[in-house]
């Protein structure tokens, strides 16, 4: 008889208040009583050498952040995450930048290894990276953010939406919230070679207004 993994267990735990029939959520996760054995599972978890078992702990371990974890589990999550921010593992690397997000106050390079996460090869690491940006990015960090007017993730906003280039997007919304200035927008528009359309917003009125003040800067400087 197969014995259950403690990822197993820890959907058993789950079950008992996901509100969703297609899965369990992060709120969901974080209504299960701190037990003992809920604990042990999730370390089991994280110490694992199986990935999918590391991938169980990490979502576990984020959604019990808010029910007073006990500190021994806190202390080993931030001795253990710049480890888990270098996996191979796309995903491994997306669930330890949430956990990193919320325990940013123990980590003195927490901008330093988000300025990278803004770098990583998966597109959800970028997202969810520059969606924190107000935890580690100020308006002198603009020109950071210039390089992701080529970034060319696509996706569909919704089912059968059309495709857009999202972190494009994205990254320029967070621009304008950082230099508190809104751009004209219009969308340009690509034909795919697979027969499709992608949009994003035109950078242009952005970086027009942008490379005036940066020669009104070295005018000054000049003088």
């Amino acid at each position: 008889m197969k014995t259950d993994s403690p990822s197993d267990r820890l959907v058993k735990k789950v079950k008992f208040y996901q509100s969703s029939p297609v899965g369990y959520s992060i709120e969901d996760i974080g209504k299960i009583p701190i037990t003992t054995e809920l604990v042990k599972d999730i370390f089991e978890c994280l110490r694992s050498s199986d990935v999918s078992e590391l991938k169980s702990g990490l979502w576990f371990a984020q959604g019990v952040l808010d029910s007073n974890p006990p500190k021994e589990l806190l202390c080993f999550l931030v001795a253990e995450l710049p480890k888990w921010m270098t996996s191979q593992d796309d995903n491994v690397r997306w669930r330890a930048l949430s956990l990193l997000i919320r325990l940013r106050e123990n980590f003195p390079n927490y901008r330093s290894l988000m300025i990278k996460c803004l770098q990583d090869v998966d597109p959800e690491v970028r997202i969810d990276a520059l969606a924190a940006y107000s935890t580690f990015l100020t308006d002198k960090d603009i020109p950071i953010l210039l390089e992701f007017q080529r970034d060319d993730y696509m996706s569909e906003t919704s089912m059968n939406s059309p495709l857009v280039y999202l972190i494009r997007n994205q990254a320029l919304e967070i621009i304008e919230q950082l230099c508190g200035q809104k751009f004209p927008k219009h969308e340009n528009v690509k034909l795919l070679e697979i027969g499709q359309s992608v949009y994003w917003w035109d950078w242009k009125p952005f970086l027009d207004w942008w490379d005036s003040r940066q020669s009104k800067w070295r005018l000054w400087g000049a003088r």
